[in-house]
């Protein structure tokens, strides 16, 4: 992931962050908080080339709930079929083996976010995974074929990115999504994602989210320097104070055209398995083992 990336060419890789955990349609009637709203935007997304699906669960009142991810991702995979990479998330305070079962269960996604710990949440709370929670999580993930992404929202955790590649924990080159504006992580300034992304390793899959009005204007930035955006409704519900986003369409439009207009092809759905995937491991279609 270097600006080098970018002038040769590259495929771009575009992803989708449809809802969230934060927030809900009280602040925005708009986002989709039911498998079935989720499944369509993604595919709207898709459509446009959107080729992974970052993923939170939701109960029917709309509360986040990991347990809810198998239904989101099979209502992703009905619609979408093999077309999108289905990427697991949860709010930080998820106990990890709550993760774990939630990832043992159909369809199992292709990648699932790891947030690096120790790290802090909110104000005042601190997350009570530790290191050692984070390097057997990798390991889980990794036994199961599932390619960990490691989410960085401020300096402390690209610390912990290289102790775990240095424990030789991390499959190589490793997916990284650097967020901005994240509560405790780094503002979402052009100087934060320069710092961050100058740590970030040069060979890792790296894509970048920011929230809120930051989204555009710094994914943008990331674009040129050969990240990869990943955008949506989770990070930005409005464009401006008094126009809110109505459909996850919407945001990933500004950043194909966006690479349309850079000439940079955006990555078809088989090229995106080939980076993003581990190699040799089984699909739920197929009958042979890693």
């Amino acid at each position: 992931m270097t600006y080098s990336d970018y002038i040769r060419g590259d495929e771009v890789t575009l992803a989708v962050a449809p809802t969230g955990y934060r927030y809900s349609t009280d602040v925005n009637d708009s986002l989709p908080v039911t498998p079935e709203r989720v499944a369509t935007h993604v595919y709207e997304s898709m459509a446009l080339g959107a080729t992974v699906a970052h993923l939170h669960g939701r109960d029917s009142d709309g509360a986040p709930d990991p347990e809810r991810l198998p239904a989101f991702g099979s209502a992703v995979r009905e619609l979408c079929d093999d077309d999108i990479l289905l990427e697991y998330a949860t709010a930080p305070d998820c106990p990890l083996g709550d993760f774990l079962a939630v990832l043992d269960s159909a369809p199992v996604p292709a990648l699932a976010t790891v947030r690096p710990g120790p790290t802090r949440h909110g104000y005042r709370s601190a997350a009570a995974t530790s290191r050692r929670d984070t390097e057997q999580l990798v390991r889980a993930l990794v036994d199961r074929g599932i390619t960990p992404n490691l989410l960085v929202t401020g300096g402390p955790d690209l610390h912990e990115v290289a102790r775990l590649r240095e424990a030789s924990v991390l499959p190589d080159p490793p997916v990284i999504t650097v967020k901005l504006g994240a509560p405790a992580g780094a503002v979402g300034t052009p100087q934060s994602l320069l710092a961050l992304l100058g740590a970030v390793p040069e060979d890792a899959h790296c894509f970048v989210r920011a929230t809120g009005p930051n989204q555009y204007p710094l994914t943008t930035l990331a674009f040129f320097l050969g990240a990869h955006p990943m955008v949506g409704m989770e990070d930005n519900l409005f464009f401006a104070p008094d126009r809110p986003v109505d459909r996850n369409a919407q945001l990933v439009r500004t950043v194909a055209q966006l690479a349309q207009r850079s000439l940079r092809e955006v990555a078809a759905a088989d090229h995106a398995n080939d980076r993003l995937t581990l190699s040799g491991t089984r699909t739920e279609h197929d009958d042979v083992e890693a």
